[in-house]
């Protein structure tokens, strides 16, 4: 090839790239659209139920101290109530972030990183309440074993 044969630079690369069909596009976007409102719609409910979880998890505390439920169920229900609630509380606020990521009100970009700040404490939360069952089934396990070895003595 000769030096008069070869296109530009910049012409190459406009060739290479294929033009985007505006109607493939907006579908695409409001599919994304659609996806981040069910999203939204969704982190709502959980945060609707998490909230009623850690209210019956305050009744179960507050009948343990009446003495009809077992106290030893306390240890369980009361953090575990008290992670639901704050999980909750956190993912309430994550929705209206999500919510304006969807249909773009404000800046899209600051809507996205509250978004995603919110869930990235929802999945601490998550990850403490998941952490602190295994631990006490943990517990329960090393506790039962440790009775039945009591018992065959």
């Amino acid at each position: 090839m000769s030096g008069d044969d070869e296109a530009p630079a910049g012409q190459q690369a406009d060739e290479a790239a294929p033009i985007a069909d505006p109607m493939v596009t907006a579908r695409a976007a409001e599919a994304d659209v659609l996806l981040l409102e069910r999203f939204a719609a969704r982190a709502g409910v959980l945060s609707k139920v998490c909230l009623a979880a850690g209210a019956l998890a305050l009744i179960v505390v507050l009948v343990a101290l009446t003495g009809r439920v077992d106290t030893g169920v306390v240890l369980y229900v009361a953090p575990m109530g008290a992670l639901h609630v704050w999980l909750g509380v956190v993912l309430g606020r994550a929705v209206p972030a999500l919510s304006d990521v969807a249909t773009s009100r404000g800046s899209s970009r600051a809507a996205l990183v509250g978004a995603v700040r919110e869930l990235h404490s929802a999945f601490g939360i998550q990850l403490i309440a998941v952490g602190f069952l295994v631990f006490l089934m943990s517990v329960a396990l090393l506790v039962a074993a440790t009775f039945q070895r009591v018992t065959e003595i």
